[in-house]
């Protein structure tokens, strides 16, 4: 019992370890300049796809060599692997995969063979499978990705689901959280250019003013306009000159105005 508590702890440090090198960003952290997971040099995915096998293969399975290889290798040279992989074993990896690891440890090394898009479009998918929706994963998703981002999950979720993401997102949520989330998915978010527009920029911070703070009872609508169709630029700047406008600041005056999934969602944008 004992041993297989420590392989288990031993699998779950390595996973542990693994993540602790992504860089997250969260509030006011600068986002970092730099690719988290790099190219390695002298990479052979003939070589690697062959390890990987031999470690399927070996009595217990190998999972050490299984996360050395997976975890330091990018995107482009895993599915490189996968393609070596299934001309030398007759057999995709992501099946190998599944059948050969469990727990964690399986779900970690799946979701490295996955596109961004693909690993979005997955939790999306997930988030409203069966009864009840997983709110939060759709305001992370969905709040925090750009036009580009979620044009890319669009078309992943459709290749691998056959059914649309806005249908799905329609079909789960409902009242202005649905809006929201609907009016981010249609991609529609002026793109970021060199033009200060500084009238539309004072135009747009006092209508979430006049649309929040200065009345009795919030105008989710037109938040939900600026919120969803500004470049990002854009409404760093009309936060910044909200604050000439109201005696709170813009994540102030949304924990006044709205709540729960509202407050979560326009608060992660």
């Amino acid at each position: 019992m004992s041993c297989c508590v420590s392989e288990g702890e031993s699998i779950m440090a390595l996973v542990s370890e693994f993540l602790g090198q992504l860089t997250l960003s969260y509030g006011e952290e600068q986002e970092p300049k730099f690719p988290t997971v790099v190219p390695i040099h002298d990479f052979d995915p003939a070589q690697d796809a062959a390890r990987i096998e031999t470690a399927i293969k070996t009595k217990g399975v190998d999972e050490q060599t299984i996360i050395d290889i997976l975890t330091r290798r990018n995107a482009e040279q895993r599915r490189e692997i996968a393609f070596e992989y299934e001309r030398i074993a007759k057999k995709d990896l992501i099946s190998a995969l599944k059948g050969a690891l469990s727990g964690s440890l399986e779900a970690l090394m799946l979701g490295l063979m996955k596109s961004t898009a693909q690993y979005d479009a997955s939790e999306l998918k997930a988030s409203m499978k069966g009864l009840g929706t997983d709110e939060e994963t759709l305001i992370e998703l969905v709040c925090s990705r750009s036009n580009e981002e979620l044009a890319d999950i669009k078309k992943a979720y459709r290749e691998m689901f056959k059914k649309e993401l806005e249908k799905d997102i329609a079909g789960d949520t409902s009242g202005d959280f649905a809006k929201l989330l609907l009016a981010l998915v249609q991609t529609k978010r002026d793109e970021p250019n060199n033009v200060v527009d500084y009238q539309k920029i004072d135009d747009d911070a006092k209508s979430l003013y006049e649309a929040g703070v200065k009345r009795k009872g919030t105008d989710v609508a037109t938040w939900i306009s600026i919120m969803s169709q500004r470049s990002i630029p854009h409404l760093q700047k009309v936060f910044e000159r909200y604050k000439s406008y109201s005696p709170y600041d813009m994540k102030e005056s949304i924990r006044k105005e709205v709540k729960g999934d509202m407050e979560k969602s326009f608060l992660t944008l």
